[in-house]
């Protein structure tokens, strides 16, 4: 599982940079819980997907620096901050283990405001 984390975080930073929702939700279980500005609650993998993917439209990701990654409880974890054109957003993500597959089972992405 520690591996599959290790390249999970390469290439989770390069979806953000990327506005890529389609290789983020390659990585979502099947529901997940997310939260935006404008979205917070339970979602399918496309449901998830559409949503980010309107949600960068609007946010140009410019940077992303990955600024912990952990362990709380059995779940592994990560977070940074994705600095795009309107504003730089908190993100917040926790990997879980569902039918054998680690996946993002929550994925946060809120206004830092320092």
């Amino acid at each position: 599982m520690a591996q599959e984390k290790g390249n999970s975080v390469v290439e989770i930073g390069q979806a953000l940079l990327k506005a890529d929702s389609k290789a983020l939700s390659g990585m979502f279980i099947e529901t997940l819980e997310l939260e935006t500005d404008n979205h917070k609650g339970t979602f399918s993998k496309s449901q998830a997907q559409m949503i980010l993917r309107d949600w960068f439209q609007a946010n140009h990701p410019e940077s992303y620096e990955l600024r912990q990654e952990g362990k709380t409880g059995n779940s592994l974890f990560l977070i940074g901050f994705l600095h795009c054109s309107t504003a730089t957003f908190r993100v917040y993500i926790m990997f879980d283990e569902q039918k054998g597959k680690t996946g993002i089972h929550y994925l946060s992405l809120t206004k830092h405001e320092p």
